[in-house]
């Protein structure tokens, strides 16, 4: 009687309960999402006008500035030495020029003669010019009330003219996020796009922006396309190279499918697929396009019209043609 050999029964058809959600659709604008870091509202590279010996530099990386403030001088013994020279020839070509006059008016120099005089005095003159606005360029004086941003010469070291000493930053209540964006993300914004800034120096924190500068050209670098949002940020205390987490939000709206993250499956870049529920309570898995991913939601395009109604919980577990229990 043990030995029974009983003909199997049908097999139960396995039905898996889930959930479902309504698919909604909005228009709204698709925030770009990126990274970047903040600068100040103006940067300027110091220099002197001429070159020479830096004598003393009174002040470091980081320092906050007053405007025309002394951040450095050169040794002046070259500088005053051209300045005399310069004085001494100016003075010898007004001599000879105020003779050359004389005897031209008794008709005993030549007009030629007075005239050579005259070109000697404009040129004396100009290289004494030259001389006294050297020598008035050779401090760094700070334009403005900012912050030594970098100190790149040291006292005691040779400079040549026009090489920077400083890298200031301009302060105040504006700042500038710098970020790149793909080639995809730099043709939907414009200049004057809203954009919320936040660091990690102050969580929680949004800063309103806005974009105020978009480039033209790609990093050889990154391949990336940088954008300049300027950021108010008045009673917080901001320092450049904060890294900085950037939304801009682009003024022209597009009307998106919205769902739960849980609904996409099998994801892989911009394409995924969800299940949606037929009359006989059976999935289909349909392929669709992710445009972006905020928070817990997708906004997604490429659903039929016809679809109503997809699977938001449980659909890990399915697959094409099952059998499910909507759970309500």
């Amino acid at each position: 009687m043990s030995c029974r050999n009983e003909p199997a029964g049908p097999a139960r058809e396995t039905i898996t309960r889930v959930k479902t959600v309504e698919i909604v659709s909005e228009t709204i604008s698709i925030p770009i999402h990126s990274s970047g870091f903040l600068a100040t509202s103006e940067e300027m590279k110091l220099s002197f006008k001429a070159g020479g010996i830096v004598a003393r530099v009174n002040v470091s990386e980081g320092d906050r500035v007053k405007k025309d403030v002394v951040l450095a001088g050169l040794n002046l013994s070259e500088i005053k030495a051209n300045v005399n020279i310069a004085a001494n020839g100016y003075e010898k070509a007004l001599r000879d020029w105020t003779r050359a006059k004389n005897l031209y008016a008794d008709t005993v120099a030549t007009l030629e003669q007075f005239q050579n005089a005259s070109t000697a005095l404009d040129v004396a003159k100009s290289n004494l010019n030259i001389a006294r606005f050297n020598l008035s360029h050779s401090v760094i004086k700070a334009p403005g009330d900012g912050i030594i941003l970098k100190q790149l010469v040291k006292e005691n070291e040779l400079v040549s003219a026009g090489y920077p000493v400083f890298l200031f930053g301009v302060s105040g209540e504006s700042w500038k996020v710098r970020s790149g964006l793909s080639d995809r993300d730099i043709i939907r914004i414009n200049p004057g796009d809203s954009a919320v800034i936040t660091v990690d120096a102050y969580p929680g924190i949004k800063f309103p922006a806005e974009v105020e500068q978009i480039s033209g050209m790609s990093n050889p670098m990154t391949g990336t396309y940088e954008i300049e949002l300027t950021l108010n940020g008045s009673g917080y205390r901001l320092a450049a190279g904060f890294i900085a987490t950037v939304d801009v939000f682009p003024a022209k709206k597009t009307t998106i499918m919205k769902v739960p993250v849980g609904a996409v499956v099998d994801a892989d870049g911009e394409a995924g697929y969800m299940y949606a529920i037929d009359s006989s309570d059976k999935v289909a898995k349909i392929r669709i396009n992710i445009i972006s991913i905020s928070g817990s939601y997708a906004a997604i395009s490429g659903i039929s019209g016809e679809v109503k109604e997809i699977v938001s919980e449980g659909a890990a577990y399915l697959k094409d043609g099952m059998k499910v229990e909507v759970v309500r």
